[in-house]
């Protein structure tokens, strides 16, 4: 479990004009909510959220431990959404959810292959259908990542969910059946040889040149 702590300020004002001002400001509106907690909206640096998010091996899954301007206490909280400008990709507003002491989370997991397949090295192709998975577990049970050994995955193998490593704490949700990634045989590439019809067609051809040779030889004569 990794936490990271930030600031953040209570925000007064709702409404889209306020909002713009704080963006204008440099900072994100956003809104912290948790299961029978009270709504809490505030105001974050979205660069700063970014830098923390992408410096852990968490990623997403990072926990947050927020401290606002003007309330007791600091509030430990996910990342559920961020709301992103469809032009630009700049952020618009956070979701925070706010976890309570004992309360089972369900969060996506990234799923890391180590290692390289014995099928690859005979030539065949890793076909990648699923990189994370959907777990619950306790805030500090959360794991960065699940790693999955696949060194000895042949050509026609197929691992799937249920085939994934156990991790202490950690339920999985997602289809035990679901394909996460497969080993394909390489593609063939034949080259097609020329149909009779093809070479009918050439025969024809230098048999009418011929023809057009004698009528013109005849001519001259």
């Amino acid at each position: 479990m990794i936490v990271v702590k930030m600031d953040a300020e209570k925000r007064e004002e709702l409404g889209k004009q306020a909002n713009k001002k704080i963006r204008d400001s440099g900072l994100v509106p956003a809104v912290i909510y948790g299961k029978a907690k009270d709504n809490v909206n505030i105001s974050i640096d979205g660069k700063e959220l970014k830098k923390v998010l992408s410096g852990t091996e968490a990623k997403e899954n990072t926990i947050l431990e927020i401290s606002i301007e003007g309330i007791e206490g600091n509030k430990k909280v996910l990342l559920k959404e961020a709301h992103l400008d469809t032009l630009t990709s700049k952020p618009l507003h956070f979701d925070f959810y706010e976890i309570s002491e004992g309360e089972k989370l369900k969060l996506v997991c990234p799923l890391n292959f180590i290692g390289k397949p014995e099928g690859v090295k005979n030539g065949g192709v890793i076909q990648t259908l699923a990189n994370q998975v959907m777990i619950e577990c306790l805030q500090e049970d959360i794991p960065n990542e699940i790693e999955v050994e696949i060194a000895e995955l042949n050509i026609g193998d197929t691992l799937l969910v249920q085939d994934l490593p156990e991790v202490q704490g950690v339920t999985i949700l997602s289809n035990p059946k679901s394909t996460t990634i497969s080993i394909l045989a390489p593609r063939v590439v034949t080259e097609e040889e020329p149909g009779e019809e093809e070479t009918e067609g050439e025969e024809g051809s230098t048999e009418s040149k011929d023809t057009d040779k004698e009528s013109k030889e005849e001519s001259a004569s």
